[in-house]
């Protein structure tokens, strides 16, 4: 005869089944229709410019620092607690 818990096991395995379902469906990502809607056979893809820039100077962005004594967004006062 069955034992009377083996209906739990049933439950277990029909959650697992769901919440993989559920997984799937929202890693899958969807389509968007407007992206379908313009999408072609015939797409063409072009490589990025290539640009004969000075080797030794690269594209970082240069920040200066903050004046000495100058703070923004700050107030001026007592300090916060120390807890």
């Amino acid at each position: 005869m069955a034992e009377p818990n083996s209906n739990r096991m049933y439950i277990i395995i029909g959650a697992i089944i769901v919440v993989v379902a559920l997984l799937f469906f929202f890693m899958s990502g969807s389509d968007d229709a407007a992206t379908d809607a313009t999408a072609t056979g015939n797409a063409t893809t072009t490589a990025p410019a290539t640009t004969t820039a000075d080797p030794a100077v690269d594209d970082a962005v240069e920040v200066e620092p903050a004046a000495p004594g100058t703070t923004t967004g700050t107030t001026t006062g007592t300090p916060a607690p120390a807890n």
